[in-house]
């Protein structure tokens, strides 16, 4: 039961996973963050966006929007065809082009599992972000992954794919693993997601070294100022 590439069986049933997601509202509270900042005629980017289902509502705001992902298999099962989609990696965003607003969601960024990347990503952004533009990103700390492991196993259905997905963190690494165990047929794939737990302050010492710097840090959902204790953080970066 070799492990599979991650998102390749995931994308399958991710709209089943990850059903008690309100994209609308998390759309909503991304439009209250940003909405100081740019507006509705926007050049816009979203790192990391899977399937599009949050590209789709924010669409309806700044028509402008590309859509990037890794994963082909996610962008290739969106349903909403009328986004512009392109699969690279967020470490190496091949744009020339610069954008007005550029952001990620759901902890997208916990993906890059070592600084180098991260720094990687910070400096990415930096150079296609225009002067007046912000880069808007939310990550999970240790907190989230701690409350997430008090129920480690989940189980669902489908279309006929049977699926358990099982969580662990990992206090010493601060590695958070998601791992998928998805039964199509009678076939099993397994696929192992790894997330870094990057600690509070590290973020703001690799956005400064990457000639950039934050505007506002706070809890996600919330404009309350974030701290090491929260559980999600959303960050407004400035060039």
């Amino acid at each position: 039961m070799p492990s599979e590439e991650i998102y390749s069986k995931l994308s399958i049933i991710y709209n089943k996973v990850m059903h008690k997601v309100r994209y609308d509202r998390w759309s909503e509270y991304l439009l209250a963050v940003v909405e100081l900042y740019t507006n509705n005629k926007a050049e816009v980017l979203e790192i990391a966006g899977g399937n599009c289902n949050f590209a789709g509502y924010f669409i309806e705001h700044f028509p402008n929007l590309i859509v990037t992902d890794k994963s082909f298999n996610m962008l290739a099962s969106s349903k909403i065809k009328n986004i512009p989609r392109i699969c690279c990696d967020m470490t190496k965003l091949p744009f020339k082009s610069k954008f007005d607003l550029i952001y990620s969601t759901f902890d997208s960024v916990n993906y890059l599992t070592s600084k180098r990347s991260l720094s990687n990503l910070f400096r990415e952004v930096k150079a296609i972000l225009k002067d007046d533009g912000i880069f808007t990103f939310d990550v999970s700390l240790e907190r989230n992954s701690l409350l997430h492991v008090k129920k480690p196993v989940r189980k669902g259905t489908c279309s006929g794919i049977s699926f358990v997905h099982k969580s662990s963190y990992n206090q010493q690494m601060r590695i958070h693993k998601n791992i998928f165990k998805i039964k199509i047929d009678n076939d099993i794939f397994t696929e192992v997601h790894k997330q870094k737990i990057y600690p509070f302050e590290l973020y703001f010492d690799l956005i400064e070294k990457a000639g950039m710097y934050v505007v506002e840090c706070m809890e996600t959902f919330s404009f309350i100022k974030a701290s090491a204790d929260s559980e999600r953080i959303q960050f407004i970066v400035k060039k």
